[in-house]
């Protein structure tokens, strides 16, 4: 390449990448901006040097898989952007929720893995409306757990 060459080489060309690997082996490249935005990634680029090459790609929790981890990028994508306004930021959120319940906890425990605290702070928030004024049955229902208390512990529960 000559330098008359270099010379138009866009700033979005020169973007540089961390390479990711997933529990099940999937390895992942993703911008550095947006990866470095997951304090968990960020610690391993800055005091191991990982992620630099896909044979040294950074190995995530085992709670973070493709399916979260492209949701999580996303968020990061909208959230990095300087200059968006709070209202903005709100909407996307907002939005960004919608989803059924188990993806929503699976999302909150791989943010959590990742240490994205706007992200498990936000998704958390999501949950407690979820289940605000449920009582323990209906809460058992939208998670899907089994009933396990004894029918001491239930008579007991009913007495408050």
């Amino acid at each position: 390449m000559s330098e008359g060459d270099m010379a138009i080489i866009k700033p979005e060309m020169m973007k540089s990448y961390i390479w990711l690997e997933t529990a099940d082996g999937s390895i992942q490249q993703v911008e550095q901006e947006v990866a470095m935005f997951c304090p968990m990634i960020c610690q391993e680029v800055l005091q191991k040097g990982a992620g630099s090459s896909k044979n040294y790609a950074i190995s995530l929790p085992q709670r973070v898989n493709p399916a979260m981890l492209s949701l999580i990028f996303d968020y990061c994508r909208f959230h990095q952007v300087p200059g968006r306004s709070n209202k903005e930021r709100k909407v996307y959120d907002e939005k960004f929720i919608r989803m059924d319940t188990k993806r929503l906890c699976e999302l909150t425990s791989a943010a959590d893995s990742l240490q994205l605290r706007p992200l498990v702070d936000l998704t958390s928030r999501a949950l407690a409306r979820i289940i605000e004024g449920k009582t323990p049955e209906e809460i058992r229902e939208i998670f899907h757990l089994p009933d396990d208390l004894t029918e001491a512990c239930s008579a007991q529960y009913h007495l408050f």
